[in-house]
């Protein structure tokens, strides 16, 4: 039979070529990724259409939830293989987000002396800071009788100067808002004025201003009571930052990190 096989070339061809066929086939099956549906979850399926829409599903509705499934899977998958990951902020930061949950878990309830503790480790974190208040006059433009102005308004004089969405009176500014609405050398300079003498006019972000400080405080501590909130939220926060930490580190050498100086 073997003799007969290698002496005829016609059934030796059809012979092998039924067997790469075979081969070929085999290889393809194993190369394809299996979407399964499960029982289980076609069971799962049902049972929350049926409770969110209060009635029973029908064949339709189970043939729509399971094609549904189905489609996203796919799309799912497709995602992964183009790396959609690495090139959408936003999907890059949802996975970011959701390992971080999964390393941390939830984070118990700090006890009061753990929280007390972290307040008087970082109780340079918690003040009140220090504030100004004072009065001004507003230009748009600096004004062509600047030193006229200057003189009217140390002589107690009204002057009308230009509307200025906050007004005219400013109490208690903290410094970092001033610093924010009107820029860092418009704060340092009201430190150097503090003798009740109008001075200006002085540029800032937002134009020209003729100003008079009125009143100061100084940056003062926050007791625990009054930093409660934001001693819980930083304990919090600290807690969350350890553990993700420690979870890298455990990672060992799986990661090499490769940090290039800029230079």
């Amino acid at each position: 039979m073997l003799k007969k096989f290698l002496r005829d070339p016609l059934l030796m061809f059809v012979v092998l070529g039924a067997v790469v066929f075979a081969l070929y086939y085999s290889v393809e099956d194993a190369s394809q990724e299996v979407v399964e549906l499960s029982e289980i979850n076609r069971k799962v399926f049902a049972e929350q259409f049926e409770m969110l829409t209060g009635r029973e599903a029908t064949a339709e509705d189970r043939e729509k939830i399971e094609s549904d499934y189905i489609q996203e899977e796919v799309l799912f998958r497709e995602a992964i293989k183009a790396g959609m990951y690495l090139t959408d902020p936003e999907v890059r930061s949802k996975l970011i987000e959701e390992m971080r949950y999964q390393v941390t878990g939830a984070i118990p309830e700090p006890e009061e002396t753990e929280l007390v503790a972290y307040y008087l480790e970082h109780i340079d974190r918690y003040f009140v800071e220090a504030t100004y208040s004072f009065r001004h006059v507003y230009f748009e433009q600096l004004p062509e009788n600047a030193d006229a102005i200057l003189a009217q308004l140390q002589a107690g004089e009204e002057v009308a100067g230009d509307e200025f969405w906050r007004g005219r009176v400013l109490p208690n500014y903290g410094i970092s808002m001033i610093r924010g609405m009107f820029g860092k050398a418009f704060l340092d300079e009201l430190g150097t004025h503090m003798d009740g003498q109008w001075y200006g006019p002085e540029e800032s972000l937002l134009g020209w201003h003729y100003v008079l400080v009125t009143g100061a405080t100084e940056r003062s501590p926050l007791t625990f009571d009054e930093a409660r909130m934001q001693v819980t939220n930083d304990y919090t926060v600290d807690k969350l930052q350890q553990s993700v930490e420690d979870y890298i580190d455990g990672l060992g050498d799986e990661y090499k990190i490769i940090r290039h100086s800029g230079e």
